[in-house]
């Protein structure tokens, strides 16, 4: 089966549920470290005001208007003090924008103004999408430290019979993770993620126990979007760093045989 990179952008923006459209061209898939890192602040809060009032259409691009969105701070995991912030999201920047009334998890930075924005291309995504996440940051103190390897195993259906593309989070499911005379067992929790810590630096293959049914569909990497990765099982761990693999699975029959 062929996997387009265009399929993939649109995949992976349904999966991150932004509640509005990043570019194509932007690479996704930063690691939840690799967020943490690059942000001046990280926290979860609510839109409370947006200016202008109303979001445009969701097609239209975010390099169309500049948005002003005043946010409550619901808690913070990094680099702020206070229960609100106003992101100043800039058209010119191609800056995402926001939903009224939404809850997101929000990695931030300052501007040459040191007015407070979100890039693009970054993790900042809706409450619903933040599981991988929030299990990094709520850990925080544990695991910045540590080397990691986590990720997420999802069912993703899209057919004749199945027009709408769903996912659904796929809990429980035994994931080996296997490299040069290591080896790692762990189960996916209630949310689909999988996680082991302290792993030596190397090359490893993360191998899903496929449940009854269904399929390896396509993969998405902590790297830039490549067709050549997308039925690909290894990864690569730096030192001090964190990586893994966002498997998707179905039971369609037109998926590629592994």
């Amino acid at each position: 089966m062929k996997f387009s990179t265009i399929g993939a952008v649109a995949l992976w923006v349904l999966l991150l549920g932004t509640g509005a459209g990043y570019g194509s061209g932007c690479e996704l898939n930063q690691s939840p470290c690799e967020a943490y890192a690059n942000a001046d602040a990280v926290f979860s809060g609510k839109v409370l005001r947006i200016t202008p009032e109303i979001i445009r259409d969701i097609r239209t691009r975010d390099v169309d208007y500049d948005q002003i969105a005043y946010v409550w701070i619901d808690r913070i995991y990094k680099g702020y003090e206070g229960k609100k912030i106003v992101l100043h999201q800039s058209g010119r920047n191609n800056a995402p924008k926001f939903l009224l009334g939404s809850s997101y998890l929000f990695y931030a930075n300052r501007d040459v103004r040191r007015q407070w924005w979100v890039k693009p291309c970054g993790r900042t995504r809706m409450s619903p999408y933040v599981q991988d996440d929030l299990r990094y940051l709520k850990s925080l103190t544990k695991s910045s430290p540590r080397t990691r390897i986590a990720g997420e195993i999802l069912r993703y259906e899209s057919d004749a019979e199945n027009p709408a593309e769903t996912t659904e989070r796929m809990p429980g499911i035994q994931v080996s993770i296997k490299g040069i005379g290591k080896e790692y067992e762990t189960v996916t929790d209630t949310n689909g993620i999988y996680e082991v810590l302290d792993v030596p630096p190397g090359k490893y293959s993360i191998q899903p126990k496929m449940p009854a049914g269904l399929r390896l569909w396509a993969v998405l990497h902590y790297s830039p979007l490549d067709p050549k990765t997308f039925q690909l099982l290894d990864i690569e761990l730096q030192p001090k760093s964190c990586s893994g693999l966002t498997i998707l699975l179905t039971s369609s029959s037109k998926a590629q045989k592994q």
